[in-house]
């Protein structure tokens, strides 16, 4: 989760463009459950069947997802996020996503970072992010990519997504009355 405002992780997976939801999970999985957790089982089940015991293995525990452009396109479907999310990813790195998907990402505390290449990285790379500055490094190559994301998408992120910010909000109301 990314309540974190500094994070290093290993990139246990490349793609290309135009990733949908369906190959992160598979639509006919989306009314077997309620629980988050259920659906990290079955991400990439069908597209790459290797995901999960690869996020499981990386001794950093935190991976990183990286990819092209518009990635989590086709339908709205939350269960998607959670799919990436609950396999110890940090975050998604990519050119560009679709509105819906980032949105749900950063609802969900989740960090769909917009950089402007992901050709130089690699599988095994590790990076260092940092929501701060707004960058992340490749320690391989020394290379450092920006982060386009707005201050109020950071600031949602930090506080642990959307249910973070009411419980934030919550908080300072209940101590400005006491």
């Amino acid at each position: 989760m990314a309540e974190r405002a500094l994070f290093q992780g290993k990139i246990v997976a490349k793609f290309g463009d135009d990733i949908n939801t369906d190959y992160i999970i598979p639509a006919y999985l989306l009314q077997e459950a309620w629980g988050k957790k259920y659906f990290a089982e079955h991400a990439f089940e069908r597209y790459d069947p290797s995901f999960v015991s690869r996020c499981r293995a990386n001794a950093l525990k935190d991976s990183i997802v990286v990819a092209g452009k518009n990635f989590g396109c086709g339908s709205s479907r939350e269960q998607a996020v959670y799919a990436i999310q609950y396999n110890d990813v940090s975050a998604v790195v990519a050119e560009s996503f679709p509105d819906i998907f980032y949105r749900n990402c950063i609802s969900n505390g989740f960090p769909a970072l917009r950089v402007e290449s992901t050709k130089d990285l690699e599988i095994g790379d590790s990076l260092l992010i940092d929501l701060q500055s707004l960058s992340v490094k490749n320690e391989r190559s020394n290379a450092e990519l920006r982060i386009y994301m707005t201050f109020e998408e950071r600031a949602t992120l930090l506080s642990g997504g959307r249910l973070g910010k009411v419980k934030e909000r919550l908080r300072e109301r209940l101590l400005a009355t006491s």
